[in-house]
């Protein structure tokens, strides 16, 4: 009976693969050092999105984010470079940000990150609050996080101020704080159960730009739910999944450009997932109710991308994905995936397929006096 409890709700995070997170953490043997690191991934995406809710498009390009990484000790690094990023068939980039941060580690379990934070998918989101297509269209996230990572408790804590304003300016001030959290209940090496708790806070406000101003608006987003995983020998894994998310529209423009058709909203993702190796396949169904997310996969959405006057209270999706992810050599990766949409009020089939390549590796240079 316990046993049909966990699986009826669950909520599996192996549709979450490794493959698009970037941290690494500091070691003791990295003080006095200076090291050349290299991220970078190759990527093709493309989105064959056919309903009225979302575009299709396709994105195939590269970005590199070379940097110098100095550990003045044990718990403290300093890191220096840029972010270029390239799409084919455009002759210029498209992106060029230059990166910094300060790492602080006070003790073994937790990390403070100043500057440009892990963003994206380091950030373990689901699916129906945070779109993966973002990881090579914004990668680069700044602000503040902090880590903490023991055995029974995971979490990231990080504020990304997108865009900021001075005096005068007539755009808005753009920021999302977010949390992003797994309790660990049991793990035994072959059954391992947690419960991830997650929210997000977007806003687009400020008070610089001068009269008549915007309206501002605050967009709370939450999801709550458990994780089961069952490693069943060697080769073969199985994850169950079933979670809430949640949509509060806590200000936003009552009418024209920004405005919304409900104030809250929810939705259910029930999922199954079966790995055999490095080939993992998932299955799904999604029903949301006035679900809002403005970071979200837009598939999952009541109000479409396209066009904010198309508005569905009540979304069903059917959801297939089938991925291969292997590691070629230490700091190497690739991945290559292939995802369906079937919404069964219109019965609309939507897809898409990908590939990356994934770098992200450390090169020792020379060593210098440290703490």
């Amino acid at each position: 009976m316990l046993l049909v409890m966990v699986l009826l709700f669950t909520n599996s995070s192996k549709a979450q693969t490794n493959t698009f997170r970037t941290y690494q953490p500091i070691n003791p043997g990295q003080a006095g050092k200076l090291y050349f690191h290299v991220e970078s991934t190759g990527f093709l995406k493309n989105n064959e999105y056919f309903s009225q809710f979302a575009y299709g498009y396709t994105g195939i390009g590269i970005y590199l984010k070379p940097t110098l990484d100095y550990y003045f000790s044990r718990k403290l690094g300093l890191t220096a470079g840029v972010y270029m990023l390239k799409y084919a068939g455009l002759d210029n980039l498209t992106q060029v940000i230059p990166t910094f941060s300060i790492r602080y580690k006070p003790t073994e379990t937790i990390d403070v990150i100043m500057g440009n934070i892990y963003g994206t998918a380091n950030h373990r989101l689901a699916e129906p609050l945070f779109r993966y297509d973002l990881f090579y269209q914004h990668h680069i996230e700044y602000g503040v996080q902090f880590l903490w990572n023991t055995k029974h408790f995971k979490t990231d804590l990080w504020l990304n101020w997108r865009h900021f304003i001075q005096l005068g300016d007539t755009l808005q001030e753009e920021l999302t704080v977010g949390s992003s959290s797994s309790v660990i209940l049991y793990d035994d090496k072959t059954i391992k159960v947690s419960i991830p708790v997650q929210f997000l806070i977007n806003h687009q406000g400020g008070q610089f730009a001068p009269p008549p101003r915007p309206s501002t608006t605050t967009i709370v987003n939450g999801y709550l739910g458990a994780d089961l995983s069952i490693q069943l020998n060697e080769n073969w894994q199985l994850g169950f999944s079933e979670n809430m998310a949640l949509y509060n529209g806590l200000s936003f423009p009552t009418e024209g450009v920004g405005s919304l058709p409900a104030k809250k909203g929810w939705g259910n993702y029930l999922k199954m997932v079966i790995g055999w190796k490095n080939l993992h396949w998932m299955a799904g169904y999604w029903h949301g109710d006035n679900f809002i997310a403005p970071l979200g996969e837009t598939q999952f959405q009541s109000v479409s991308e396209i066009d904010p006057l198309v508005y569905q209270r009540n979304r069903n999706l059917i959801t297939g994905k089938l991925w291969y992810n292997k590691t070629i050599m230490k700091g190497a990766v690739i991945e290559a995936r292939f995802e369906t949409f079937y919404d069964t009020d219109h019965h609309q089939v939507d897809y898409s397929y990908g590939l990356w390549l994934k770098i992200n590796s450390s090169f020792f240079l020379t060593k210098a006096k440290a703490e």
